[in-house]
């Protein structure tokens, strides 16, 4: 199970009568390899939903729809009603340490938007749960991104295919952050060829990721590029790419 940011109180025992000091240790996990992230969410059934089944949960006012997307992707655009709930974050040059210093620069050399697990995660996701609680009891959270990616087994992807919404999902069900979640087919770009409402300007982003170091985040990121192209999609322009990943 992925503890991302637990916080664990140790006491730090003294020789005198007084009472023991406590300190707060903060620990951040990596999470699994996908192949374990894969079997968790099929054993445990975790619902695929359409766009227009996430509309319908989402307009009873007992579902959130998360979009975990970067901040800058949702502020572009998203679907009606989603909030935002990144599971990671651009990392800020101004101030960042060595460590996040020398991963941005082993991304930008690949091609790709430098990131880092998003801290705030669960915090966001408990806050967006607490305000639609003051309206309605919440049964659950549709977590969505850019593509989706899948659960369902293919030749070419005989464990499915990994994205940012089933990672989230799968933070999720493993926290025990809500009763339920479900995750969006073909993320917010399904969402957008459904014709439901959109907020923004979004604009499906179809360019290509360069293949990318070995890396385990920078791994997953590489490996959800791409989107699943049905026959009634509405056209895009493919020679755009508006965000590197």
């Amino acid at each position: 199970m992925l503890v991302a940011r637990s916080g664990t109180t140790v006491a730090s025992r003294s020789r005198s009568a007084r009472r023991p000091a406590r300190s707060t240790v903060v620990v951040q996990a990596e999470l699994p390899r996908w192949p374990l992230i894969f079997k968790a969410l099929t054993d445990a059934k975790i619902e695929t939903i359409s766009p227009q089944e996430a509309k319908a949960r989402i307009d009873s006012g007992a579902w959130i729809l998360a979009d975990v997307r970067l901040k800058e992707q949702h502020e572009a655009g998203h679907p009606e009603g989603a909030v935002s709930v990144p599971i990671y974050e651009t990392i800020d040059l101004a101030g960042a340490d060595l460590r996040k210093m020398l991963k941005a620069f082993m991304y930008k050399s690949n091609g790709v938007n430098p990131v880092d697990p998003n801290p705030a995660f669960v915090e966001q996701l408990k806050a967006a749960v607490r305000a639609a609680e003051a309206k309605v009891p919440v049964q659950g959270v549709i977590t969505c991104c850019e593509a989706g990616g899948t659960l369902k087994p293919s030749i070419n992807f005989p464990e499915g295919k990994p994205s940012r919404s089933l990672q989230a999902a799968y933070r999720v069900m493993t926290e025990r952050l809500v009763p339920k979640v479900a995750h969006l087919e073909r993320g917010v770009f399904g969402w957008y060829q459904a014709d439901l409402p959109m907020e923004g300007d979004y604009t499906p982003d179809l360019g290509r990721t360069p293949m990318a170091a070995a890396e385990p985040t920078l791994q997953r990121l590489n490996q959800e590029r791409g989107y699943e192209m049905r026959p009634e999609d509405k056209p895009v322009d493919s020679s755009k790419k508006l965000w590197p990943w």
